[in-house]
Order: C-alpha cells, then sequence, then structure tokens
C-alpha cells in the first residue's frame, strides 16, 4: 500500500510539474494550478479514507476496541493534516514560480523593447 501511495503521489506530482501555465492567460493558469491541487487533494483523501478504515478494521474486540479506533483516527487526523499541508505548499510555490516567471519575461520585454542591452 505504501509504494502504491508514494507512485501515485509522484505521478500526481509529475503531472503537476508538466502544466501547460501561459503567461499570456493567467487567469487560466492560475485555475489549472488550483484545479490540479484539488485533484490531487481528493486523490490523496480517497487513499487516506482507505487506510484509514483498515486501520479501524485491525482494532480488537472488546473493551480496547474503543480507545483503539480513537488513537487510529487521532493519527489518521495528524497524518491528514500534514498531507494536505504538503499538497498546498507545493502548489502555492507553483503559483509563486509561476508569477515569478510571467513577472521576469514581462521585464525581459520590457527591456528589449527599449533597444538596451547588457
Amino acid at each position: 500500500m505504501g509504494a502504491c501511495l508514494v507512485w501515485l503521489v509522484l505521478g500526481v506530482a509529475g503531472a503537476a510539474v508538466q502544466l501547460d501555465l501561459d503567461c499570456a492567460a493567467p487567469d487560466r493558469a492560475r485555475a489549472l494550478i488550483e484545479y490540479a491541487r484539488l485533484s490531487e487533494i481528493e486523490q490523496v483523501e480517497d487513499i487516506h479514507r482507505g487506510a484509514l478504515s483498515r486501520a479501524l478494521d485491525k482494532c480488537p474486540e472488546g473493551q480496547g476496541r474503543l480507545a483503539c479506533r480513537s488513537e487510529q483516527q487521532r493519527q489518521a487526523d495528524i497524518e491528514w493534516e500534514r498531507k494536505v499541508a504538503e499538497i498546498k505548499a507545493r502548489y502555492d510555490k507553483m503559483q509563486a514560480d509561476f508569477a515569478e516567471k510571467c513577472r521576469a519575461s514581462t521585464a525581459l520585454i520590457d527591456v528589449s523593447r527599449t533597444g538596451f542591452t547588457n
């Protein structure tokens, strides 16, 4: 299961890196990044839900069941928050990198129009 999760996350991250981001259409690019972010969160949520269900099923019957289930839920919530934070940070960086790339390309165009070169 762990290996499957790694490949899924790498696949999603790889797809995100290959987004067609065009500085001429910044609203479209930002929407595409946001769509990719939400899509990755949904995929990870599905995996997380399955893993939690399997963990809860392993809790013993009887007296310790409630405490076990509570602890499994607590650990899963912590892991979920960590994963979502990682995804959000990665896509926030992608948004920032895109904005910087567009600012830099705009600056280069402005310099080339003036006729000044280094």
